[in-house]
Formats: C-alpha cells, structure tokens, sequence
C-alpha cells in the first residue's frame, strides 16, 4: 500500500494537502485581438501572428510555406476577426465587437484589392476565374463556426440567503472560492457511500482551493457558526 509522502515528512501539513486538494493555477492572460490581426497582416508569411497566439506548431508550417504562399495568410486574417477567435490555451482574444467589425472590413477591401491587381495583372483571365474567386472570398467571410471553447462553468454557489443544493460536476475537478466569518466545515454527499470533506475551518477565513472527485451529482452541505458567508464551485469544461 502506497504511503503519503506528508506520513513519513516532518513538517506540518496543512488540511487541505491531506484530503487531496490542490490549488488551481492562475488563468493564462488573454492576447489582443489588434495586436494578432497587425501581426497577421504585416508578418503573417513569417506566421508571427500565429507565435503569438500560442500556436507555435503551425506558426512554424506557416513560416517554412511563406504563409501557406499567402492561402493562409489570407485566411488568418479573417480567421482572426471572428467570434470565437480564440489562442492556443483556448481563451478569446481581447476586443470589442466594433473593432472586430472594423478589422473584418479592412480585410474585405484588402481582398478586393488584390483580386483586383490580379484581374488587371492577367490579361486572359480563365473562363471561371469569377466564381472561383467569389466563392473563394464568401468561404472566407462565412467559414464553419469552430467547436464550443472550454469555460469556468458555476456548478454550485451558496451563501449565508441562499441554502447549499445539488452539485454536478462533468470533469470531477472543482476549483472551490469560500469566505466564512466563522468556523465551518463543508461535504459534497454523493448518491451513494461516505461524504466528502471539501474543507475544515477553526477559523473565519477566505481562500481558493481545488478539489478532485470522481464526476456525478453530489448535495453540498455546509455547517458554520458565521452568519455571512459564501461558497462557490465552479469547474472548465465546455458549457451546456
């Protein structure tokens, strides 16, 4: 049988350590959206928007194919300005929703010009050059939404007003936020077999803590002294 390390250590171990917790680490920062549409347009052939985003696999195949011999680097450029933009760890990019009209139109008329230069540069364009390059834009302007990005989605909150109820959780990793003015001692009940201990307090205190669980329905149960508190839970997962 496995023993703890902290068994066997001579130090003082905090609760949280002996129950299994772990702290969640800080959220990565979000990148700009200007900033990657800038370095799209300007260094794209180089795929520095794509470094940038935290997506240093295909910034490489970018850079080694000059941008995919601007395929890619056109697209990026859209790609960019949708909804769902999103960099390598999956958190959307920072902007408003007018400079991301704006930066969709300024990549409207960039196209347009250089379908135009490339019109004007051949003399015998080839029967369905038109089309193909309509349809070529339109993918562009209308392409598939990307799949749903992982959020921190609340699966429980309860607070000194609002009485504790069921927590469903996909993943089994809570990240759990607590202020209690008093000691407290918090479970999670699951369906079936013994409670959980989400955390102990002598004391008031405020903290964050992780906790990992085995996913399904648990009835969160929460005994204090203090009279003002509250609890949340929230875990990452796709939404819905």
């Amino acid at each position: 049988m496995d023993i703890p390390a902290w068994l066997v250590q001579n130090r003082n171990v905090p609760l949280a350590e002996q129950y299994g917790l772990f702290f969640e680490g800080d959220m990565p920062p979000r990148r700009s959206l200007r900033t990657a549409w800038l370095l799209a347009l300007f260094l794209g052939f180089t795929g520095a928007d794509r470094f940038y985003l935290h997506r240093p696999v295909t910034g490489t195949l970018k850079l080694l194919t000059l941008g995919g011999a601007g395929i890619w680097w056109l697209i990026d450029l859209f790609r960019i300005t949708e909804e769902y933009a999103a960099d390598g760890a999956s958190m959307p990019l920072v902007g408003t929703n007018s400079l991301r009209r704006g930066l969709r139109t300024a990549s409207i008329v960039l196209v347009g010009a250089l379908t135009g230069a490339l019109f004007c540069a051949t003399a015998a364009p080839v029967t369905g050059t038109v089309t193909a390059t309509v349809t070529a834009v339109n993918a562009l302007l209308h392409p598939a939404p990307p799949p749903p990005a992982k959020e921190w989605v609340t699966v429980a909150e309860a607070s000194g007003t609002k009485p504790p109820g069921p927590v469903v959780t996909v993943t089994g990793k809570l990240h759990i936020e607590y202020t209690f003015t008093g000691p407290a001692v918090a479970y999670l009940q699951p369906v079936k077999g013994p409670a959980l201990m989400v955390l102990s307090l002598a004391k008031a205190g405020a903290a964050a803590i992780g906790l990992t669980l085995a996913p399904g329905t648990y009835t969160l149960i929460v005994s204090t002294t203090g009279t003002i508190w509250h609890l949340t839970a929230q875990e990452y997962r796709l939404p819905g």
